[in-house]
């Protein structure tokens, strides 16, 4: 069973893993700015868990508090997985796991010689899949649309990226024409 969390209890387990006010103040503008794209996707879905959405996007990247953005800021995900497993949110952890990207595959790992262990990092809910295109579309704590991202990783990471990039966007659309 899956342990509840208020807004207030969330702030304050992220508040608690960041030494610094400013990186935690920043992660915390971003966090509210992909809670906010997160919720706006989330009502256009049906059977969507609307409180865990709120507080997985609060979550999601606590790890920046040992990987910050720049290098080895891949390990954000792990380690911020590490840190909800040891508070006792393992549905969060999953969240934290599962939100780079459209999802880091084994075989992502193997091919590019990533910085991690070796498994799937992809995200399975509709939440986690919500929370991860979510993600997507905040640069910085600043919502952009699915242009924007789909260019942003052709940039980052290519043109085959790029394309698993659409498909991830299209497959939150088809949630959406469910209704």
């Amino acid at each position: 069973m899956m342990k509840k969390l208020t807004e207030k209890e969330a702030l304050k387990l992220l508040r608690k893993h960041f030494d610094s006010e400013e990186a935690f103040k920043k992660v915390l503008k971003h966090s509210k700015a992909v809670q906010k794209a997160a919720l706006n996707v989330a009502k256009d879905i049906p059977d969507v868990d609307v409180d865990f959405i709120k507080m997985g996007s609060l979550l999601h990247d606590i790890g920046r508090s040992k990987h910050p953005p720049g290098k080895g800021s891949i390990k954000h995900g792990v380690a911020g997985a590490e840190i909800l497993r040891k508070e006792g949110f393992e549905d969060y952890a999953l969240v934290a796991e599962r939100h780079l990207g459209v999802g880091i595959s084994k075989e992502d790992i193997i091919e590019q010689g990533l910085d991690l262990p070796a498994k799937d990092y992809i995200p399975v809910s509709k939440e986690e899949k919500i929370i991860a295109y979510a993600d997507n579309l905040v640069f910085g704590d600043e919502i952009k649309d699915d242009e924007a991202v789909v260019e942003r990783f052709r940039k980052e990471l290519g043109e085959k990226y790029a394309e698993r990039v659409e498909r991830f966007h299209r497959g939150i659309e088809k949630l959406k024409k469910k209704r």
